[in-house]
């Protein structure tokens, strides 16, 4: 039986409470000078899960996994002891600094993997208008926090919060391990390890859209909360695969941006769909020896380049 505990995840419905925590995140990688700089692009959204309060590795992934986590640092007084830690954090960053969180140790370490990235479709500047979000809407939003707010949770004999499982239902479980197989199958065929690793954490993201959405859904009374349903997964997948979709622009956007010169100019002339043959012929009139465009080729397959058949590629 698949079991999900939601003494951990409810919270993570309560996010539109982060708005006025809306940072700009390159604060937190200590490059401060690169983001007062005011580098002109387009801004993305980025969604971030269970972050730490301290950007250590080491405690994003006791975090990420609710963990129990401690802090007995000689500075205080008295040892901090979280038993099931959480935090959200939403922020923007620029899309010419993205490189900055894959720097280091961040690009092998599954840092950049518990990111959700969120890229609008669109990159038109908006225009100036009247409309705004009619008061009921914010009203309704409102009913639905505090009905998940009131919910009552038991408590041990310690006062300590206790989780509350939500099996799968059949149907749903069957359509859980269906997309699981096919998530596994592009897993062995990528050949990018970033991704792989990104899809992985999709797996663990998965099980959690689906707990937040069935919650939601019982909130809107659309359902009960005693099983996860069908409808909650299948709406879970296309939250995941939007993520996926995401995930591979941002690893698509950093592999370009840390293209050198030459490489740059190479796939920028290359056509959307070529062979290797063509890709080699232009990478030599570039000075670009066969070898090394191979190279190039295999190292950006599932970011810059995509295999379509065999010895076909598309950008």
């Amino acid at each position: 039986m698949v079991l999900v505990t939601f003494g951990l995840l409810l919270y993570a419905v309560l996010i539109s409470f982060m708005s006025e925590c809306m940072i700009d995140l390159i604060f937190y990688f200590g490059n401060y000078d690169a983001s007062a700089k005011g580098i002109t692009s387009h801004v993305l959204s980025l969604v971030i899960f269970y972050l730490p309060f301290c950007f250590m590795f080491f405690f994003y992934a006791k975090v990420f996994n609710a963990k129990p986590t401690i802090s007995d640092r000689k500075s205080t007084q008295s040892s901090i002891f979280i038993r099931r830690p959480y935090i959200s954090v939403i922020g923007t960053i620029q899309k010419k600094i993205l490189g900055e969180l894959v720097k280091g140790e961040r690009s092998s370490n599954g840092f950049i993997d518990r990111i959700l990235f969120v890229m609008p479709e669109s990159v038109l500047k908006s225009r100036w208008n009247d409309r705004e979000t009619p008061e009921e809407l914010e009203i309704q939003w409102q009913q639905i926090i505090d009905k998940l707010i009131a919910q009552d949770c038991p408590h041990d004999e310690n006062n300590e919060l206790q989780s509350q499982c939500l099996p799968f239902d059949e149907e749903a479980k069957q359509r859980l391990y269906c997309w699981q197989h096919e998530n596994a199958r592009q897993c062995d065929l990528e050949t990018n390890d970033a991704l792989v690793g990104i899809y992985c954490k999709l797996e663990i993201y998965i099980i959690r859209f689906c707990l937040i959405i069935q919650l939601a859904r019982w909130t809107c009374g659309e359902c009960d909360k005693h099983t996860i349903d069908l409808e909650s997964v299948n709406r879970a997948i296309l939250l995941t695969e939007y993520f996926r979709t995401t995930a591979v622009k941002v690893q698509t956007a950093v592999s370009q941006e840390q293209l050198s010169e030459l490489h740059r100019n190479i796939y920028l002339n290359l056509p959307q769909r070529f062979t290797t043959a063509e890709g080699i012929g232009i990478a030599e009139s570039y000075g670009m020896k066969e070898h090394a465009f191979k190279m190039f080729l295999k190292r950006h397959i599932g970011t810059l380049f995509r295999k379509e058949n065999h010895g076909e590629y598309s950008k």
